[in-house]
């Protein structure tokens, strides 16, 4: 067979089109058009357009056609690979016992670094979902377990962006149910990003609206901080610390009086709080050590009985007293020293909350509550010389940010003063009730969508006083917060085997076996987790 050139291929059109009932008589033109594909840019395109639409004629050349249109889904030029994409959904409504072959082929071209190449990909996908969904998500959840780090990625962020918005006729329960199923096998092997995806996937499934649903999740995620063990502070491999704080912010939605977070809460305090300065020697570790003490705040809320309340105790009133200092000797002094209100409010309100489990707590040792209220009441004149800090510069110009801390600051500055006079009472009570400033505006569990990868982390309120005029913040210092986004991202290149950053270098472009057929070729092993 010589080359089959543009005219020619114009001419096999026409031949095509004008058979009619005799359609099945042209075998031999249809090879023809098959061999097309090896053509140039003209023919590659031509002849992709005549298999697809004489495509269903020949049945006993089909497989011989998609293999020819898969060849020019790999060429080198855009303009025809992108042609070849578009003619797959139609080969499928003809062939449908192809449609796996094909879903797979098409979901390992959603790897294309073009934006206008990825979208083909993605639709031409979508158009092959509406005719077998079920088949079509067995493929790609396929790719998620065979292919190398760039298809399956790509293909995850197809799954929780693309199919959740598809038609209730695509998306049915069944192909929820199934999508489930999938994501909670893969999540014992998985990267830190595939686990954000997947778990604000999750949040937001059918699975978290029940309390058998919202349990199972939260396992989940304790497996994946291996809370039976000791938290490693400093493996080479990991940030451990990130790896916790991203997976309790998933989880926190979930506790209510119906489910318990005494296991996190005891956690927390056994194996974070015992080590707060080997954390603060991290990377951005005072930024985790905020963020740890407004997740134990939060968990707290929740917490069920405690086997034994004052050790866990014990370590929050440790803190408490390493962020409040005593009152300085020389009564004369009228300068504040540096104050962390941020984390005050977080210890404080969780020292309330489980302290109600040994309310003899404080007062076993009067003269360690009298020094324990000499700190709280020398705290109380901090918090009212940062309100007038704040008075006397309403006039003054405010980035965006610091906006924010004011704006939450009343509430934070009533939260501490009112569990402060709780624990004046003789003997200490238990019994108010506050909201966490930093949980004012956060948004209901239902409202939680997409996850937020260039999070900025906010100021956390302190005040240093120097004559009781500074403002409550200090300009320049980093961001410990972080708790006003909907998710938490954690930093590349921090988690360990089972959230480690995968290497996206790959040596060709479909990944498998390098040339022509890469694409239908297997990727190398997975060895995210140990």
């Amino acid at each position: 067979m010589g080359e089959v050139t543009f005219d020619k291929l114009y001419d096999i059109y026409n031949t095509l089109s004008q058979a009619k009932d005799n359609i099945t008589q042209h075998t031999q033109e249809y090879l023809e058009a098959i061999e097309g594909t090896k053509g140039g840019e003209k023919e590659k395109k031509l002849a992709a357009q005549v298999i697809s639409k004489f495509f269903k004629h020949f049945p006993s050349l089909q497989l011989q056609a998609i293999d020819a249109i898969f060849d020019i889904c790999e060429d080198d030029q855009a303009s025809i690979r992108i042609a070849a994409m578009k003619t797959l959904p139609i080969l499928c409504k003809e062939s449908k016992e192809n449609i796996g072959k094909i879903a797979d082929v098409l979901s390992q071209l959603l790897q294309l670094d073009d934006p206008q190449e990825y979208n083909v990909a993605s639709n031409s996908l979508i158009q092959v979902l509406q005719i077998d969904s079920l088949l079509v998500i067995k493929s790609i959840f396929k790719q998620l377990s065979e292919s190398d780090a760039l298809v399956r990625e790509k293909c995850l962020k197809f799954l929780v962006t693309k199919v959740k918005t598809l038609d209730k006729s695509i998306f049915t329960p069944e192909i929820e149910d199934l999508i489930l199923a999938e994501f909670k096998k893969i999540l014992n092997d998985v990267t830190a990003d595939e686990f954000v995806l997947i778990m604000g996937y999750l949040s937001t499934s059918k699975a978290a609206n029940t309390q058998a649903g919202q349990i199972e999740l939260i396992n989940v995620c304790a497996d994946q901080v291996e809370m039976d063990q000791d938290l490693d502070m400093f493996d080479k491999d990991a940030n451990n610390i990130d790896r916790l704080v991203t997976c309790v912010k998933f989880v926190l939605p979930f506790f209510s009086a119906k489910i318990e977070s005494t296991k996190f809460v005891k956690y927390y305090c056994d194996q974070t709080l015992p080590r707060w300065d080997e954390i603060k020697e991290l990377t951005d570790g005072e930024s985790y050590q905020l963020m740890i003490l407004r997740q134990l705040a939060e968990l707290s809320t929740h917490c069920g009985k405690l086997e034994n309340p004052s050790v866990q105790v014990v370590q929050i009133y440790d803190k408490i007293k390493t962020y409040m200092p005593p009152p300085p000797e020389d009564t004369t002094l009228t300068t504040l020293p540096s104050l962390d209100f941020s984390s005050v409010e977080a210890l404080l309100y969780a020292f309330h909350r489980l302290a109600r489990q040994c309310p003899d707590f404080l007062t076993h040792d009067p003269q360690e509550l009298k020094e324990f209220r000499a700190r709280l009441m020398y705290f109380s004149r901090g918090v009212q010389g940062c309100r007038n800090a704040i008075k006397a510069d309403k006039t003054k110009t405010l980035s965006e940010e610091n906006e924010k801390v004011l704006k939450i600051s009343p509430i934070m500055f009533d939260n501490i003063n009112t569990i402060i006079k709780d624990l004046f009472y003789q003997p200490p009570m238990y019994k108010c009730n506050v909201t966490l400033s930093f949980k004012t505006e956060v948004s209901p569990l239902k409202k939680t969508t997409e996850v937020n990868v260039t999070q900025k982390r906010h100021v956390p309120i302190t005040f240093e006083s120097k004559n009781g005029s500074a403002p409550p913040y200090k300009q320049g210092r980093p961001n410990r917060s972080g708790d006003n986004v909907k998710l938490y991202t954690p930093p590349s290149g921090k988690f360990s085997n089972n959230f480690q950053h995968y290497d996206r270098q790959r040596g060709n472009r479909f990944g498998g076996r390098g040339g022509r057929g890469g694409l239908r070729g297997r990727g190398s092993g997975r060895g995210w987790r140990n």
